[in-house]
């Protein structure tokens, strides 16, 4: 003979819920800094995602977000490298220190001033995942962004690697 459960459908999910909250812990979930150690062996450190940037070779139609983005960003000048104490001092003469920079310990610099003209540049959202993580994304459209006359002249770019 069938047997009904005498919970409502809504009571019966409330307890379900109720009994899978009880039982996961959350000692994992609080957020919390990682040190220099840790941050080298995060998903990254072999290279699997990759800089936006890195692609400044690349043409239009193999990712317009990366190739957009490394046409504004671009130097006809290209970087020029600082010992720790010329990044000192460049940073001293823009009225900051080297104590604001977290993850700086005394490395060389590279410095690249941008003086791209503007550019505009159109990219799928799915551009920027196959650039910043390398995922090949092929489904449906996640949004289009337009960037209209996007004019970084006069950006200072800073550069030095992560230990």
């Amino acid at each position: 003979m069938h047997c009904r459960s005498t919970l409502s459908t809504p009571l019966r999910l409330a307890v379900s819920l109720l009994a899978a909250g009880l039982s996961c812990t959350f000692a994992n979930a609080a957020p919390r800094a990682l040190a220099d150690d840790e941050m080298s062996e995060v998903r990254g450190a072999d290279g699997s995602i990759v800089a936006g940037l890195a692609g400044a070779t690349t043409s239009s139609k193999d990712n317009p977000f990366s190739s957009g983005l490394a046409a504004a960003f671009g130097s006809s000048t290209g970087a020029s490298l600082l010992s720790a104490q010329q990044f000192a001092a460049e940073l001293a003469s823009r009225g900051l220190s080297v104590d604001l920079m977290p993850g700086y310990h005394g490395e060389t610099v590279a410095q690249t001033v941008v003086d791209a003209r503007p550019v505009t540049f159109s990219f799928d959202l799915s551009d920027m995942l196959r650039a910043g993580t390398g995922l090949q994304y092929t489904g449906p459209s996640m949004g289009t962004i337009t960037m209209t006359n996007f004019d970084a002249r006069g950006t200072t770019l800073w550069v030095w690697p992560h230990h």
